[in-house]
């Protein structure tokens, strides 16, 4: 019998520390654009054939991690998480051969949903008496990493430091913290989030997942795609909208960032003293909304600088992660399996947007914004539906 206490802290700081390096992973094929490029003997066209085959690690094995997570627990599928990462970075530091590098990059995928799979749920499970500011702290701790690797990127460039030394400190890093994390024990995976007396029992009756699960794992896509498309396309809007310069465009996503991070902390704060998730779901996307149609309205350079500041604030800050807690909340006994549906379609999001809007961005790139509007309209439509569901099947005073 294992007689050992669960050390929620440990278990937790590990997880943020995997999600700093899981947000590098995204991103570092195309910031070492340069050496890659050289390296596998190719160019940016064939660094985006190797950068797509993250997205189709992530998406297809999203639902088996969160269905196999619920039934051989959460240490595993983080350290499967860790393994398919450590083995991108180690493999791509040596790699020649632009279809082996694909194949790498469909482990980051494969990492991506492992580790999420894992991850979303542990916290939940550690945290049941906060699990809504557990989940949301996961955006800032993948903003540090966003923000972290510029830094390093431009240090080895200026420093003419091989790039492989980079891929090798971060394959070394998860190997740390790996060992940090082994003689840590998880909590029960049937853990559920606790009501706000630490009351377990909070059901009226049986949540439908025909209903309120379908719903919310739609709200999967409309959430992520609304902060999606302004973050590719509004440097876009910008200049071909009001004629802004490159420089000042660019700049847009630095304010869309740095309110997402303070975001990330605010609504911490909210879902852990004043608001419930299942009224941030509605809140958010209807102030993204108003952004959105303001923004439509009067397309100038304030209002880009104000769109970029509030839609990094209400559509960034977290409310997909919210809308996952409460999944977890009204479906305790599956927690993986709805990360693993909720986060799906949130991938298939950056898998629709590219084919949709740059052809709306051709014909008038105010469509693109109406289109973005209409997208967080319909946030708030699910959102309110799964409110008057989540109300009648669960006591409200009592989570």
């Amino acid at each position: 019998m294992d007689n050992r206490k669960v050390n929620s802290y440990g278990i937790v700081g590990s997880i943020y520390a995997n999600y700093i390096i899981q947000s590098i992973a995204l991103i570092v094929i195309m910031q070492f654009s340069v050496a890659l490029s050289k390296q596998l003997n190719t160019d940016i066209v064939g660094l985006g054939y190797v950068a797509s085959g993250i997205g189709i690690g992530k998406i297809l094995l999203m639902f088996v991690g969160g269905v196999l997570s619920d039934k051989f627990g959460r240490k595993l599928f983080i350290y499967f998480g860790m393994s398919c990462y450590t083995f991108f970075f180690i493999g791509m530091t040596f790699c020649s051969n632009i279809h082996i590098a694909f194949c790498l990059a469909i482990a980051v995928g494969a990492g991506n949903s492992f580790l999420d799979t894992g991850s979303m749920p542990a916290l939940t499970e550690c945290f049941p008496n906060s699990a809504g500011s557990a989940s949301v702290l996961i955006k800032a701790f993948i903003s540090i990493g966003t923000l972290v690797l510029p830094f390093i990127v431009t240090f080895f460039y200026i420093n003419r430091l091989w790039h492989g030394w980079a891929f090798l400190g971060f394959a070394i890093y998860l190997m740390i913290n790996g060992l940090l994390l082994f003689p840590q024990k998880f909590p029960n995976k049937d853990t559920t989030i606790m009501g706000s007396e630490g009351s377990k029992n909070y059901f009226k009756a049986k949540p439908k997942f025909l209903i309120e699960g379908i719903f919310l794992i739609l709200m999967g896509f409309t959430t992520t795609a609304t902060f999606v498309i302004i973050l590719q396309w509004l440097p876009t809007i910008a200049i071909n909208g009001i004629n802004m310069s490159d420089l000042d465009a660019k700049q847009l996503i630095s304010y869309y960032s740095t309110a997402s991070i303070a975001s990330v902390f605010f609504t911490a704060f909210i879902v852990k003293h004043l608001l419930k998730p299942i009224f941030c779901i509605i809140i958010l996307p209807t102030l993204s909304a108003l952004v959105l149609i303001l923004f439509y309205l009067n397309i100038s350079s304030l209002m880009c600088v104000i769109a970029a500041i509030g839609m990094g604030f209400t559509a960034a800050g977290g409310v997909l992660q919210l809308t996952l807690v409460v999944m977890q909340q009204l479906f305790p006994t599956c927690k993986g399996l709805a990360v693993g549906c909720v986060y799906t379609f949130s991938g298939l999001s950056f898998l629709v947007i590219p084919l949709i809007v740059p052809k709306l961005a051709m014909i008038d790139v105010s469509y693109v914004i109406l289109t973005d509007f209409f997208i967080a309209l319909s946030s708030i439509v699910f959102g309110l539906i799964v409110y008057f569901r989540f109300i009648k099947v669960i006591d409200i005073k009592k989570i």
